[in-house]
């Protein structure tokens, strides 16, 4: 797809950029000054020994998964949405989509963007009936919770970028650019509710911005490696980060605190076919790590003994 192709010609940019000088992640920032952090490339340490498990595998390119709070999941292929339940068995709930994006689950209400014509939908999952779609383009997704949503626009999507935009549910307006953070993929609530943590695809950049003030957005981490191509994050309950790096093939815990870093797991299929999506759901009693990758694999990393690891509420 041509959707893809963009995407593709933009991680082999930020390759480019990365490789070339360090001085290029620091660039970006115009709310923060740069940190010992964002300054240095170094290795981060293991987070311990996860487990590393395949739930599912042979699907289209897989962008993004949502949790259906019943031990399965919801994941967005190239043009279908599919649902993969607590027993790993995979069903088409929707094909011939363009290009179906962030997934956000809200009872049975299913909100899903489409990012081939910047459009937001509802999918009512006991009827699998689509409501009428609403002018929303992007690419993350993230129920805030008044209801609202917010979306990113990363520029690689084609034009340049958005940042972070809000969907306002009551009136179905969109306030453009909410937060004006550079390059913003993912999106996560933080545990308080106050805050959303976003990340800078070229920069390897962890951003906090705050609900109540976005234009008072500020870095709080960065990524110690040269080329992560981030593509998507979540928090847990104790606040830490888990961050999908796509062109390392990496999954890094953040403390956004003080901006340490650990990687959870690494070779999860790098480059274009790495790893695009990662969120806390159902492992039995207790709670694991999914990630979805382009390689069309939805996998689940299961944390050692000791690990806090819950979703935030």
């Amino acid at each position: 797809m041509g959707l893809s192709r963009n995407r593709t010609r933009a991680l082999l940019i930020v390759a480019a950029i990365a490789a070339g000088t360090a001085a290029a992640a620091i660039a970006a920032g115009t709310a923060a000054a740069a940190t010992p952090a964002e300054a240095t490339w170094t290795t981060a340490p293991m987070c311990g020994d996860w487990q590393v498990e395949t739930v599912a595998q042979g699907l289209e390119q897989l962008e993004n998964l949502e949790t259906d709070d019943n031990g399965g999941f919801y994941l967005s292929g190239e043009s279908k949405i599919y649902h993969v339940d607590a027993e790993g068995q995979v069903r088409t709930v929707l094909d011939g989509i363009a290009a179906p994006g962030g997934l956000q689950l809200d009872g049975s209400r299913l909100s899903f963007l489409t990012r081939q014509d910047g459009k937001l939908w509802q999918l009512d999952t006991t009827t699998d009936q689509l409501s009428a779609p609403a002018d929303f383009a992007g690419n993350g997704l993230l129920r805030l919770p008044d209801g609202d949503l917010l979306t990113t626009w990363v520029g690689t999507e084609g034009g340049p970028s958005k940042g972070v935009s809000r969907y306002q549910h009551d009136s179905r307006t969109v306030v453009p650019n909410w937060a004006a953070v550079p390059r913003s993929e993912g999106l996560a609530l933080s545990p308080d509710h106050r805050a959303v943590y976003t990340d800078d695809l070229f920069t390897g950049q962890i951003i906090r911005v705050p609900v109540d003030t976005p234009d008072a957005w500020a870095v709080v981490a960065t990524v110690p490696s040269p080329v992560p191509g981030l593509d998507d994050l979540t928090v847990s309950r104790d606040g830490m980060l888990y961050v999908a790096a796509h062109l390392e093939g990496a999954i890094y815990r953040v403390d956004p605190e003080t901006g340490q870093s650990c990687v959870v797991a690494s070779g999860l299929s790098g480059g274009w076919t790495g790893p695009s999506s990662v969120r806390i759901g159902r492992d039995g009693d207790g709670w694991a790590l999914y990630v979805t990758g382009f390689d069309g694999t939805l996998r689940r990393l299961v944390p050692p003994a000791g690990v806090e690891l819950a979703p935030v509420r």
